[in-house]
Formats: C-alpha cells, structure tokens, sequence
C-alpha cells in the first residue's frame, strides 16, 4: 500500500526571511521567529483540522523546519523524522544576494530547455530529483506524509509533481508559499493534483 495524499508545508518565519537574503546552507541553524512559532502553532492547528489518516511527520536538515514540525508532531501525537533531501535549493553565486533580485534579474537564472539553475548552485532540477528521491521512500509506506521543508525547494518539486514548466511556474510565482503555508496534494490515476492549496496562509 502507498500513499495516496501528501502534506507539503513551508517552515515557519525566520530573521533571515526578514532580512530577506539568499544565504542557502548557511542558513541551515536560522531559529523561528517569536511569529514564526505562532505560524507554526498555526499550522500545527491546519494540520490536525485535515485528520490525515496515519499521519508521520518529516523535516529537513535545517533547523527551523524542525521548529515547524515540532507543534505539529505534538499535536497529532507522533515524532519528528529527520529526512534528508528536503533541504534548500543552494543559490551558489547569488549567496548573498537579496530575495528582491529573484525578480528584478530572474533571466540570469534561466537556462535553454525551460530550465533554471543558480551558477554555482542548484538547479530546479537537481532539487527536485533529491527531494523527489526522498519522498519515494516516504510515500511507499501507507499513512499520510506530512514534510515541513522550505520555499526554493517545494516550488522545485511542486514543478515536478504536478509537471509544470519550470521558468514560467518560477517568474509568476505559481508555487510561492507564505511562511508556514501549506499544500495538500491527492494521488489521481494521472499523477498528482491539488487538493488544498493555501499559499497565502499566514503571510510575513
């Protein structure tokens, strides 16, 4: 039996969301906000309110992701699992460089056959193939997957499940997540497909 519905969340606020600076795994021991708690509690409440039948809980690597997932976890009474793969897209050349240029000069990220790749860093495909490898492991059990990960990264996989074109889903922010947003997505004889899509939940 394999998982039929999958829980994809974004963590909650950090100080370096504020500051608004691509740092990529430097960022990886960044700690929640006062807000980004209260996101969290927030979401934890979202969560529990889908009764996700067999829930296991999954966070990255990084810090603030396992902040996230703690009060969820707590809530539907199951532990934290610690799941590599999920981490942030790694911006390479632009570390440092504020959010604000993802618009102003997202061109020097696109490539030839629609795609984008960081110089020096990720591209939206090598995300998606480490995050979609992880999540291959984790959807081969029966339950509901519930993965707290981060913005680069879910909108790279959320590409790739639900095969959208990759530079036009990334200029028009089609997959951007507000801070403890949350995605619901259901298995379809086709592939997969939204179910509850709540992007806009709980802005910065």
């Amino acid at each position: 039996m394999t998982s039929s519905r999958l829980l994809l969340a974004r963590h909650g606020q950090t100080s370096g969301n504020v500051m608004g600076i691509l740092r990529g795994a430097d960022s990886r021991h960044d700690e929640l906000t006062d807000e980004g708690h209260a996101q969290a509690r927030t979401l934890a409440r979202q969560i529990a309110a889908l009764n996700p039948e067999a829930p296991r809980v999954y966070a990255s690597t990084y810090t603030r992701t396992q902040q996230t997932a703690a009060p969820v976890a707590e809530l539907l009474g199951v532990p934290v699992t610690i799941l590599d793969g999920i981490q942030e897209i790694d911006p390479g050349d632009w570390r440092g460089r504020p959010y604000s240029d993802l618009k102003t000069s997202f061109d020097e990220l696109v490539g030839p056959d629609d795609s984008v790749s960081f110089p020096g860093g990720e591209s939206q495909r090598d995300v998606a193939d480490r995050f979609e490898m992880a999540l291959n492991t984790v959807l081969s059990q029966p339950g509901t997957p519930i993965i707290v990960s981060h913005g680069g990264a879910l909108i790279s996989v959320l590409i790739r499940l639900l095969r959208a074109p990759v530079v036009d889903s990334w200029r028009s922010d089609r997959f951007a997540q507000a801070n403890a947003g949350l995605t619901e997505l259901i298995r379809t004889p086709s592939g997969w497909a939204f179910g509850t899509w709540a992007k806009d939940s709980e802005q910065i």
